[in-house]
């Protein structure tokens, strides 16, 4: 007895902050039961059991809610516990507990969890320098599909670390030492939220419908997972692009407090730190996916944010094993400054070899930049060197049409800047005065002119609006040089010169337009979209440019074709030798082939094209090489898989030999003869598909994946070269639209987070985007937002004048 009270004084004197605490319990025989373990919270209070000699257990002590904070593995404490905030900010403090100065706060303790696959876990401890390998039995207990084990950290005894048992549902902690788990069963039997969720599944389930698969239906679980709400929470926040504080904002607990009310607080810090595991997690998987694409197409793009940081942005195209079209942000990284090709050249590559692509890249599409042409060649004699045979260094550099475009429609519309101009301030003239627009109404009225379509102001910086301002001009040119007439203020008059010269270049104004449509689309065209249409511009250079009659239109024509033919050039060095001597100009026919395997084109569009461009006799000699270089890919892949065919036959015919026995000796020589004749078809496949009737181009329903999906049978081993091309992106629309300010991908707020979170925030967005949305490019663009680029000016719907 004398021992007991000696140890229940030592006891007052080490609990809590060092005050004396009274004595809460009696003394209990080791024969009894053991004590209950007690929930660590302010109005029970936890006991600390001490065994004392004899066997005899003394609860004394007096805990309080705080004494004990659950960590995660790093040993940080689960911010659950901060306040709701009504600012609406994006703040990027660390990811640690509070803010980057109490970032070690806490004691880290070095121990590693390993665990098995079944039965036993290994647990690994480091201490002053030894490991020790301990052995646990896996728990099979009940209780603890209800609990998991946690680790908890002292705030009265700094660098204490003990284990405790939490509930998955009300989330209070349990003293656990790793031995009985009768307090674990009396709590899973008493919670009342676990009651209440076995009371919820023996009702009936709600039937509902899976959104992403019509006609399929599904059972709703009622149960709340409020770990699974924390991630869903997390990938709303990536996708919609939220800041983290929004977690914190009031009526957005409100509303989730309502809508369950088990739901839990979450700090923003939690919520970034989720945001993290998402990043990772969708990372990991989508490196799964890509083991087994066999080809995919880059687009590299560069930006500078407000920040004055240069971040690359690298975008990987590919068709999947159910050929559908995807796309997604690999990497998001700061780049170093200089930015020189070789920079630029060593990070795209870098970023290859951490996604274990670099066996796997068909093409890259960038700009026309000087440092985009060294960064091409330096990839290509990187990939060049690693000896892969599914790499084809002509067809790698793959020059951005948007640009190019860009770089011509600029010389073309040259002579028509005065009229341009001058139709521009006409429209901002009569813009600004409502007298001036009725009265020129009244003009519009007299000469019988439609004033239906009314007036456009185009955007300087789209030219597919400014054709729709000239286009819709001309309609009143009658009507202008009459309001010159009567308004002597006006003065942006058009001359009978500058009319004419419009009307001459009417038809290549309008295949820019068309072109520019097509490139400016929120959906990123392919090769095999926009090869038609550039060869339409190119018809239309030729024909009322190069044959015209005027000598400044001609030698217009003849230089935008040039910058054509030389903006589609590629150079590329043999054997390996970067002498100039082994360097060879060629072109890249990537587009091309691309449109002869959509199934609409053929080779029937190349053969048009090029006799409307060159002539016969010049287009069938151009359209012959295009044709003999396709046939010689084609015979590329087609030794490939009957390398590949051979190889499995042999294996079937050897375990057939295995399995079956033969008393046809007469007939041994037979398997031979029927692969040697097999071996020499009638008619090879590609001169099958060629000479295929080609789909409807009326059919506005086609999708080119789709029509490969079901003719892959048929065509096997074009299928191949159809997957490597078709995903060959015409433009770096896709690396530029993720900093774009259209976009909205990367607003004031990301760009001042940091690089690490920048680009987990970006790729986690792509990655999201597309695993739950089956984006299809369409083959032909759709025009529904063709109006947004220009602003209508309407008239005013009477020219009667008041008295």
């Amino acid at each position: 007895m004398e021992k007991r009270k000696q140890l229940a004084s030592k006891l007052k004197t080490t609990s809590g902050s060092g005050a004396p605490a009274p004595l809460q319990s009696a003394i209990v025989s080791t024969a009894g039961k053991p004590p209950r373990a007690q929930p660590a919270r302010a109005r029970r209070p936890p006991t600390s059991d001490v065994q004392a000699e004899g066997g005899e257990i003394i609860a004394v002590g007096d805990e309080s809610e705080d004494e004990w904070i659950e960590v995660d593995d790093d040993y940080r404490a689960i911010d659950e516990a901060e306040k709701i905030d009504m600012d609406d900010e994006m703040s990027e403090p660390s990811l640690g507990l509070g803010d980057g100065q109490n970032d070690n706060e806490f004691e880290e303790v070095r121990s590693i969890e390993m665990p098995k696959k079944e039965g036993k876990r290994k647990t690994t401890q480091v201490t002053d320098g030894k490991a020790k390998v301990k052995r646990t039995r896996a728990k099979r207990s009940e209780c603890w599909k209800y609990f998991k084990e946690v680790k908890a950290v002292s705030k009265k005894r700094p660098g204490e670390v003990v284990k405790k048992a939490k509930c998955l549902h009300c989330f209070e902690l349990f003293a656990y030492g790793g031995g009985s788990t009768t307090s674990l069963n009396r709590h899973k039997d008493a919670c009342p939220i676990i009651l209440n969720k076995k009371a919820k599944l023996l009702r009936q389930g709600t039937i509902g419908f899976d959104p992403e698969k019509p006609g399929a239906s599904l059972i709703v679980n009622n149960e709340y997972d409020h770990e699974e709400c924390r991630k869903i929470i997390a990938k709303m926040i990536i996708v919609h692009e939220y800041p983290f504080r929004m977690v914190e904002h009031a009526w957005f607990n409100i509303l989730m407090n309502y809508m369950n009310a088990s739901y839990k607080f979450i700090g923003r810090k939690t919520i970034r730190a989720e945001c993290m595991k998402v990043y990772l997690s969708e990372k990991e998987f989508l490196k799964k996916q890509l083991r087994s694409v066999e080809s995919i197409s880059l687009t590299c793009a560069l930006w500078t944010s407000n920040q004055n940081l240069c971040y690359l942005a690298l975008v990987a195209h590919y068709i999947d094993d159910e050929w559908n079209m995807q796309s997604r942000v690999l990497n998001f990284i700061e780049l170093d400054p200089p930015h020189s090709g070789n920079i630029i050249a060593q990070a795209v590559f870098e970023c290859c070899q951490e996604w274990k692509i670099e066996d796997k890249i068909m093409t890259m599409t960038m700009d026309n930049a000087s440092s985009n042409d060294v960064a091409a060649t330096n990839l290509t004699g990187r990939f060049k060197a690693r000896k892969s045979a599914k790499f084809i260094p002509k067809y790698f550099h793959v020059r951005c049409c948007a640009h190019i475009i860009n770089l011509i429609v600029n010389d073309g519309i040259a002579p028509l800047e005065p009229l341009i101009g001058k139709l521009r301030e006409t429209v901002k003239y009569l813009k600004k005065s409502p007298l001036r627009m009725k009265n020129f109404r009244v003009v519009c009225d007299s000469l019988k002119v439609d004033v239906e379509k009314g007036l456009c102001l185009d955007v300087s910086t789209r030219w597919s609006s400014t054709h729709r301002m000239l286009d819709a001009s001309i309609l009143y040119r009658e009507a202008l040089d009459e309001y010159a007439q009567q308004d002597p203020n006006y003065k942006w008059q058009p001359t009978d010169q500058e009319w004419t010269l419009y009307g001459r270049m009417q038809p290549i104004l309008k295949a820019f337009a068309e072109v520019t449509t097509v490139l400016s689309g929120s959906n990123y065209p392919t090769a095999n979209i926009f090869y038609p249409y550039i060869m339409n511009v190119k018809i239309a250079v030729n024909t009322h440019a190069v044959q015209s009659n005027d000598e400044n239109l001609k030698a217009m024509g003849k230089a935008m074709l040039d910058k054509f033919d030389k903006y589609w050039d590629s150079t590329y060095t043999e054997n390996g030798n970067d002498s100039e001597r082994n360097k060879r100009k060629v072109k890249n026919n990537v587009m091309v082939i691309a449109t002869i395997l959509d199934p609409r084109f053929k080779m029937k569009l190349v053969d048009y094209c090029f006799k409307q461009l060159y002539g016969r006799e010049k287009g069938m000699r151009e359209a012959e090489d295009i044709k003999a270089e396709f046939f010689d890919l084609y015979a590329t892949y087609e030794v490939e898989n009957r390398q590949k065919e051979a190889a499995n036959s042999n294996e079937q015919s050897a375990s057939s030999s295995r399995n079956q026995a033969t008393s046809m000796s007469t007939l041994s020589g037979f398997q031979s003869f029927l692969e040697e004749t097999n071996t020499e078809p009638c008619q090879s496949e590609l001169t099958s598909y060629l000479e295929d009737k080609t789909h409807p181009m009326a059919d506005r329903n086609f999708k080119i994946v789709d029509w490969w999906r079901l003719n892959a049978h048929r065509y096997p081993v074009i299928a191949k070269i159809a997957r490597k091309f078709l995903t060959v992106p015409a433009t770096s629309v896709s690396s530029e639209s993720t900093f774009s300010t259209g976009g909205r991908v990367l607003d004031d707020y990301r760009s001042s987070l940091r690089p690490k979170m920048v680009e987990a925030l970006v790729c986690a967005a792509s990655f999201i985007k597309g695993s739950k949305d089956n984006y299809m490019r369409p083959t032909i663009p759709t025009q529904d937002d063709s109006d947004d680029d220009v602003e209508f000016i309407p008239f005013p719907d009477s020219s009667v004048v008041s008295n």
